[in-house]
């Protein structure tokens, strides 16, 4: 199943009448001076979920790959005094403390470590969360559908760990890179493959989904498109008659499938991606997460569905 998501929009309240400032990325700054002349930040996340701390987070844990990917990629990794158990990226993570995993958080580790906000994917049972709250830590839920979410994203942590401008920096590279791929995916004489994204054995991505924004953005067309979830398990026979003239699965932690499990389902041997050997693997870490490696992936894809346009 997915690792995970995450998707963030952030609205700092500003406290003060007087104050308020508009930064890049679309959002509107605030700032409260407290007592202590901390800054006060209030959050909406995308469960719609207000969340307020007490200026920028010096300690921060986080309990998935992407947001643990995305503080480090922001230059913020010095604030990390805990992750996830799968945050395994960069190699640098081996280096701060374990937490658990989605399944099973060491909640008393984490209260220990006095965290002043968590970060979170869709996938952590939110009653470990709302049971740290009560400890008087706050979490944040990011939950991306989408690349401009994942720009977003990594605008979000940049404000909120004190790192707008190499957030910044790094969207406007990843902009530049994806525009790169999509002037020539997306131009209108390109022919688009109809295409199966297996991100596990026999799932793929419905309509709205993540997988769903890289195959059209690769320049493909998915062939589960129209199929209600993000997330969804096809029956063989569905594939079948949608006969996708290319297959890509994953592999990596999560799967462990391969070429010749595909080719030998049953009645799969007439799909015209088998009949034309058009099977190919990507690593699962380059779909799955939603981090600034996500156009990595994408540009994986691309090239697959697309080698006439990137030899």
């Amino acid at each position: 199943m997915m690792k995970e998501g995450m998707k963030l929009t952030i609205v700092v309240v500003v406290a003060v009448a007087s104050v308020i400032a508009s930064f890049a990325g679309g959002y509107v700054l605030g700032s409260a001076n407290t007592q202590d002349n901390t800054k006060m930040f209030t959050l909406v996340d995308d469960l719609g979920r207000v969340v307020s701390l007490n200026g920028f987070p010096q300690r921060i844990i986080s309990v998935a790959p992407t947001p643990t990917e995305v503080v480090f990629a922001v230059g913020a990794e010095d604030l990390l005094v805990g992750i996830d158990t799968y945050s395994d990226y960069p190699n640098a993570t081996a280096n701060v403390t374990k937490i658990g995993d989605s399944s099973n958080l060491n909640v008393e580790k984490i209260i220990s470590l006095e965290p002043d906000v968590i970060i979170s994917s869709d996938l952590i049972p939110q009653a470990q969360l709302d049971f740290l709250a009560t400890h008087g830590i706050p979490y944040l839920i990011l939950t991306a559908k989408n690349i401009l979410d994942v720009y977003k994203d990594i605008r979000l942590i940049g404000q909120m760990t004190n790192h707008s401008s190499d957030a910044n920096a790094l969207v406007s590279s990843l902009q530049i890179r994806v525009k790169a791929i999509t002037d020539k995916t997306l131009a209108s004489n390109v022919t688009r493959p109809k295409t199966l994204l297996e991100y596990y054995p026999i799932w793929t991505y419905g309509r709205g989904s993540f997988g769903d924004d890289l195959i059209r953005l690769a320049g493909g067309i998915n062939i589960a498109e129209n199929m209600s979830g993000e997330y969804v398990s096809v029956d063989p026979s569905f594939v079948i008659s949608k006969n996708p003239d290319i297959i890509i699965y994953t592999v990596g932690s999560m799967t462990i499938t391969t070429k010749s499990d595909i080719t030998g389902r049953p009645g799969w041997q007439t799909i015209n991606a088998v009949v034309n050997d058009k099977i190919f693997e990507v690593n699962d870490d380059l779909i799955t997460l939603y981090g600034p490696r996500i156009v990595d992936g994408l540009e994986d894809l691309a090239a697959l569905l697309h080698p006439e346009l990137f030899p």
